[in-house]
């Protein structure tokens, strides 16, 4: 540690490393039983447990309830799309889909399509991610998979047309009904602006709807069907969703770096001195018994150091906006908030609220200055009744314009703006929403 630029205060540490609640968060980080804790998937790994759950005919014990979560998902965002898609949803209903057997689809990687690449002349091979192969209802889904990865609109057409050109031109495919699905974990970062740009010709979905297979999964687990829990833990990671113990894992990484700003601040000098970098003297004093709890205790000391940012900035906003305990829902990357004119809007003891606002700690962002991206999270079914959600959503669209998008979406969420620094993000959150509550404030009284 750089002893000169970040001295270390006995107090401090000591009333740090005696909070109780740091005491529960070390216990807390070791508690696990998700191997998907301890890895990270590639972008081929994720198509591979994307193909294991789509078969009905694999270990996870949902047979083909999968594919209905993700059909029926994917008809909810199918009413823009033309061609392909708006035929083959106008078919496929969640009523039809729901009552229909999917028991004979497969999922296959094994087609290859010729495509034109960006600096070639002549058409390249190429490979969508996956398909969904029914012959029993003759049905082909094509899906590609993209981690985060950059779209076109071009390259999507030239997909499609490939498929449509070259598999849907074989005989055994002639009475196939085709459908294109994107799967994007990062879509929800999408602006509206950049979802027009890729055009009407795909179905664009990100992995929320893994959420209903995981619910379902979890209901077999408590069963005692131990095979689903490969589909619970892969299912989980790729939603908003927190089990019992990682929500109260992110609320100890809040609490307790709120408590202790020193000693986090401490603990980033402390960053980049590794073992071959000791001398004799590091482990002497104050200082030394830091390194040395750092060094046993890595992963918890990261997660104290990327919440700080979160944890100050709710701080800040409560004060500037004076909101009571309740106003607040913190995690260890993000939080939502609402005013009290806000919170008016939600179904008494709900969990989640109608409209709130979100600040994100962007993925990839530097640790000691992380990017922030403020959101507006609008839940259709947290509205206290049916009929107010409507005429809310059309009075809001004045400084939500892109509420106007996909109206019958149960949960959208805006991005308002994005890359912004802590200082910015603070003043932008505090601004909006004193504008929202404003203007339904406005509104309760016409």
């Amino acid at each position: 540690m750089n002893r000169q630029t970040t001295p270390m205060v006995a107090d401090k540490l000591y009333s740090f490393l005696s909070d109780p609640e740091l005491t529960e968060l070390v216990e807390q980080v070791k508690i696990t039983d998700d191997i998907l804790d301890v890895i990270t998937l590639s972008e081929n790994q994720h198509s591979d447990m994307l193909a294991w759950c789509l078969t009905p005919g694999e270990g996870h014990g949902q047979g083909d309830a999968v594919i209905k979560d993700f059909l029926e998902a994917a008809y909810r965002e199918s009413s823009k799309t033309t061609f392909d898609n708006k035929k083959f949803f106008k078919k496929w209903t969640p009523g039809r889909i729901r009552v229909s057997s999917f028991g004979a689809a497969f999922v296959t990687r094994e087609f290859s399509v010729k495509i034109k690449y960006p600096g070639h002349d002549e058409k390249r091979p190429g490979r969508i991610d996956l398909f969904i192969v029914d012959p029993q209802n003759k049905l082909l889904i094509a899906i590609e998979n993209k981690v985060g990865a950059k779209l076109t609109e071009s390259q999507l057409d030239d997909y499609r047309s490939a498929v449509n050109s070259e598999i849907g031109c074989r005989q055994i495919f002639r009475n196939y009904e085709f459908a294109y699905i994107v799967l994007d974990r990062e879509l929800s970062w999408y602006t509206d602006a950049q979802l027009n740009e890729l055009g009407k010709r795909w179905v664009f979905l990100d992995y929320t709807w893994l959420e209903a297979s995981a619910q379902r999964a979890r209901l077999q687990l408590a069963r005692n069907n131990q095979a689903v829990q490969l589909l619970v833990a892969y299912c989980q990671k790729q939603t908003d969703w927190e089990s019992s113990s990682e929500a109260r894992l992110s609320e100890l990484v809040s609490e307790v770096a709120s408590r202790h700003p020193y000693v986090i601040t401490a603990l980033r000098a402390l960053r980049g001195q590794g073992v071959p970098k000791w001398t004799p003297t590091t482990l002497e004093g104050i200082s030394g018994e830091l390194t040395l709890f750092y060094v046993q205790n890595l992963r918890v000391c990261k997660l104290l150091m990327r919440s700080q940012g979160i944890a100050l900035l709710q701080r800040k906003i409560t004060q500037a906006l004076g909101l009571r305990p309740n106003d607040m829902l913190g995690g260890r990357t993000k939080f939502n908030f609402v005013t009290s004119e806000m919170a008016k809007l939600s179904v008494d003891g709900d969990s989640l609220w109608a409209l709130s606002i979100n600040v994100y700690r962007q993925p990839k962002s530097d640790d000691d200055k992380p990017l922030y991206t403020l959101r507006v999270v609008w839940r259709r079914e947290a509205f206290d009744d049916d009929g107010d959600a409507d005429v809310v959503r059309r009075h809001l669209t004045k400084q939500l314009p892109d509420l106007k998008r996909f109206d019958s979406a149960a949960v959208r969420r805006i991005i308002v703006n994005r890359d912004l620094d802590a200082d910015a993000v603070l003043e932008q959150g505090v601004a909006l929403a004193k504008q929202l509550s404003a203007s339904l404030t406005s509104w309760r009284k016409t």
